[in-house]
């Protein structure tokens, strides 16, 4: 099959130089010619002009019929690229911690709020706390405060609710119900900001409370069931480790997609002006979409800014987190020998913070922290090392490639590939407060079992990942064998099912907004009723791909036919 992207990009390359070369012809406004001239020019003129009548009535007929041939009798339908939501509330749970109290950090984001124009059609909701001294915007730091960020103002909604922990699930659970009372829309996002200490340790380090506490993944857990009524499009997380398997599987009753960090976060953590301003215009946005604005703008400002550093940043579908669980169980249980005989958690080290207990806190020096020191370990990078042949490791393979709707890394090879799990290498107190956060999960006796056998020993020598960072080409190279999609026909061998088993599905999820990344392609494709659909949104093209034929047509908004897209 010729590639989609290309002759999608080659046609309306043709159609924008024909656009230019039109503007260039000459609009009538000549250089007068002499009298003589003149006439001689109007006689012959004249004379064109009447032979020009005699056919134009023909051609015009012509160009009719060659249109109407270039239309698609197919009788598909129109899909909507968007949501059609016209509203949105976006919740920012932040709690400034020591990095707004040494660097200012919280307000630096904030600035960046404000100056995406957001307030007409997207709500921006940011509840403040956690931080023994705030920057700049009149910010308490001896209470929490409710603000609104609306056309480049900061409005006080709440003052003197205390000084909350923002590591009590609680806190979350009130700040999202009032959220959704006084502020309801058609679709809402959540981001939680501060220091993230993966599955175990959780999210938050709040300046007022004591340091070894922590929100854990069970106790968002518990503050999102209390407000069940809210499907969030995204929740993201602006903040260190976050993206891991456990965390996606905690997480996938409460939205579609889930915004994660798999790396330390640099100092510039997310870029909020670019993806703001673009959801104002565009509220309807479709998720995924929205989701990969966000990942660029992350990644673009790391390679720009003096400030960046390695990132690694993923848009993940959590509703494929519980076949993801499984698999990973089949395949963990059969290889568990080789996971036992060497440590796989990854060394990569944070280069722009340094660790204070479990918080990986600011610092301008380079730290010690590495991955390893919170047990992670990069689960493809993990199955392309230890078994990537075995039909177990095949089955995973495909329900991580359908997890990770959308990946994003700078141009450094450190090669973390989206996703983690924990495996606790010699450590039996990280496994206690694993078990407790796991049981209270729901996460199987025997999966615990099992981890408690890491704990036994830690091996002495830890895996090598150098041939696999030099080898990684990114997730391109995955489409052929696992980017199908197997309940609309897909013939790759181990194609996923993305229709299966989706438990987690919201019944107010429109079938449109499930548009899928092709990485080798560089297109957005959606099967909906057995037709595959294709989205590229740099042109802002909507296309049905005729999979027998071989052939592309386009939609035209304009005059809401198909066209063929000739080569």
């Amino acid at each position: 099959m010729v590639k989609l992207k290309n002759i999608i990009v080659g046609f309306f390359a043709v159609m924008g130089l024909l656009f230019i070369l039109i503007l260039l012809l000459p609009d009538g406004d000549e250089e007068e010619l002499p009298e003589a001239t003149r006439a001689e020019t109007s006689e012959a003129y004249e004379a064109e002009t009447e032979e020009e009548e005699d056919h134009s009535a023909d051609r015009a007929e012509e160009r009719e019929e060659n249109h109407n041939n270039d239309i698609a009798d197919t009788g598909i339908q129109t899909v909507t690229v968007g949501t059609g939501a016209k509203t949105a509330t976006i919740m920012i749970y932040m709690n400034g911690s020591d990095l707004e109290t040494k660097a200012g950090e919280a307000t630096r984001d904030i600035s960046e709020m404000l100056s995406s124009g957001v307030g007409e059609n997207v709500n921006v909701i940011l509840q403040t706390m956690g931080t023994k001294k705030w920057h700049d915007y009149g910010i308490s730091s001896q209470t929490a405060q409710t603000y609104r960020i609306k056309d480049g103002e900061l409005l006080l909604l709440r003052d003197e609710l205390g000084q909350l922990s923002c590591t009590a699930a609680d806190t979350l659970s009130e700040f999202i119900g009032y959220c959704k009372e006084e502020f309801p829309a058609d679709r809402y996002m959540l981001v939680l900001w501060d220091h993230g200490g993966g599955p175990v340790y959780g999210f938050g380090y709040d300046e007022w409370q004591p340091e070894e506490e922590g929100l854990t993944i069970a106790e968002m857990a518990e503050a999102f069931s209390e407000n069940k009524d809210i499907h969030f499009d995204i929740i993201g997380m602006d903040c260190c480790i976050m993206a891991n398997l456990e965390t996606c599987y905690v997480l996938a009753p409460y939205c579609k997609y889930a915004l994660l960090s798999e790396d330390f976060e640099s100092v510039l953590g997310w870029s909020y002006t670019g993806w703001m301003k673009r959801f104002e215009e565009a509220p309807g946005v479709p998720t995924p979409l929205l989701g990969k604005y966000i990942v660029d703008d992350i990644i673009k400002d790391n390679e720009n800014s003096s400030e960046g550093d390695s990132a690694c940043v993923s848009l993940f579908n959590v509703s494929k987190s519980k076949r993801l669980f499984e698999a990973w169980e089949k395949y963990a249980y059969k290889n568990e020998a080789a996971l036992l005989n060497m440590n796989y958690s990854r060394r990569h080290m944070s280069k722009g913070r340094a660790a204070h207990s479990f918080w990986d806190l600011w610092s301008t020096d380079e730290s010690n922290v590495t991955l390893s020191d919170y047990y992670i370990t990069d689960m493809l990078a993990l199955i392309e090392s230890v078994d990537k042949d075995s039909d177990e490791a095949k089955t995973l393979m495909s329900a991580l490639k359908a997890a990770v709707a959308y990946y994003g890394h700078t141009s450094d090879k450190n090669e973390l590939t989206g996703l983690a799990v924990s495996l606790p290498y010699g450590d039996p107190w990280f496994y206690k407060q694993l078990k407790n956060v796991y049981q209270d999960l729901g996460f199987g006796d025997e999966y615990l079992d099992w981890l408690k056998g890491f704990t036994a020993g830690s091996p002495d020598e830890y895996f090598d990942f150098e041939g696999f960072e030099s080898s990684w080409g990114g997730w391109s190279a995955y489409e052929g064998e696992y980017g199908c999609n197997l309940s609309s026909g897909g013939s790759c061998e181990y194609a996923y099912d993305y229709d299966d088993g989706d438990q987690y599905r919201d019944d107010t999820d429109s079938g449109t907004d499930d548009w899928i990344y092709d990485y080798e392609e560089e297109l957005w494709y959606l099967y909906e009723d057995d037709i595959l659909y294709l989205y590229d949104e740099e042109s802002d093209m909507l296309c049905y791909y005729d999979e027998g034929g071989d052939e592309i047509y386009y939609y035209d908004e304009y005059d809401d036919e198909w066209y063929l897209v000739e080569d």
